[in-house]
């Protein structure tokens, strides 16, 4: 396993790579270098946590179990390809 400590060194040698080169080239890879490395540190970080919940929670109350069909007077019936 990764430490975070390890993770730190390699996105601060990356760090200091992207503010003393000029080459734009270079310091972009630098910062997808960084990227990465973070996303690795969130990833082996995320197990140990709770699980994190997000937007809206639905139920099957809220949701209807069965499509809702519209009916208009030149529909020739419920299928999309019926026209």
């Amino acid at each position: 396993m990764i430490s975070n400590e390890q993770l730190l060194m390699q996105i601060d040698k990356h760090l200091k790579n992207a503010r003393n080169n000029g080459n734009e080239q270079s310091v972009r890879e630098s910062l997808v270098a960084i990227k990465a490395l973070c996303d690795v540190g969130l990833e082996v970080q995320i197990p140990s946590q709770a699980p994190i919940t997000r937007g809206v929670q639905t139920t099957s109350a809220i949701l209807p179990t069965q499509p809702v069909a519209l009916k208009e007077e030149d529909a020739n019936g419920d299928s999309l390809f019926d026209f």
